[in-house]
């Protein structure tokens, strides 16, 4: 269709624009917060408090190999009812660690998390962590990145919604049509398609 075609077209203008504009290093959080791999697990939540981030750098042998996130703690220490003091960072660590420079734009480090399937992303700088991105600081300083990601989504909701004959729908990877990120984690709640954050907010919300 001619309106889809025209549609495509200004999302590439944005996109353009934006990634033209803009770097991580702009709108990164520079407090980066590093611990050993054999911290236990109260000593990172402390930390995350004090400095007021939602996520920590784990090092090994004085190198960064990891990540641990808040979404961590709740999913591997809460969830399954854990002594946090028994636990250490290497049981719940995220790793490989994706990076990206200071000079990568915004478009690109949303599209590596998009890929990755991370809120997150390290930036590192001549082998140091100078600061951290999340897909909220991107979208608080470019809304019209949420405003493409709600675009695209509407171009692709006849695929999305697309189903084999004789079977019902199946959706397992694709955009959150709340956050407006990448998962491989999509289920339908509500008529809409959430990842598993998105539907944790909603459950939250209607219980």
């Amino acid at each position: 269709m001619v309106f889809d075609r025209r549609k495509e077209i200004e999302t590439d203008i944005q996109i353009k624009e934006i990634e033209k504009e803009m770097s991580v290093s702009e709108v990164m959080n520079k407090t980066v917060v590093t611990m050993d791999i054999n911290t236990d697990v109260p000593v990172i939540a402390r930390e995350m408090v004090r400095y007021n981030v939602g996520s920590v750098i784990i090092t090994e042998k004085g190198e960064a190999m990891g990540i641990i996130t808040e979404r961590d703690l709740v999913r591997d220490i809460v969830t399954k009812d854990k002594k946090p003091s028994r636990v250490h960072a290497s049981k719940i660590v995220s790793t490989p660690l994706v990076t990206v420079k200071p000079t990568t734009s915004v478009i690109e480090a949303s599209g590596i998390m998009l890929k990755s399937d991370i809120k997150r992303l390290p930036v590192l700088e001549n082998g140091d962590i100078v600061g951290i991105v999340s897909n909220t600081d991107i979208l608080m300083v470019t809304p019209g990145l949420s405003t493409i990601l709600k675009d695209l989504i509407e171009m692709n909701r006849e695929s999305l919604f697309a189903t084999r004959e004789g079977e019902g729908p199946e959706f397992n990877s694709g955009i959150c049509e709340s956050c407006g990120y990448y998962s491989e984690d999509l289920e339908m709640v509500n008529g809409r398609l959430l990842c598993r954050d998105c539907r944790d907010v909603e459950e939250d919300y209607y219980d």
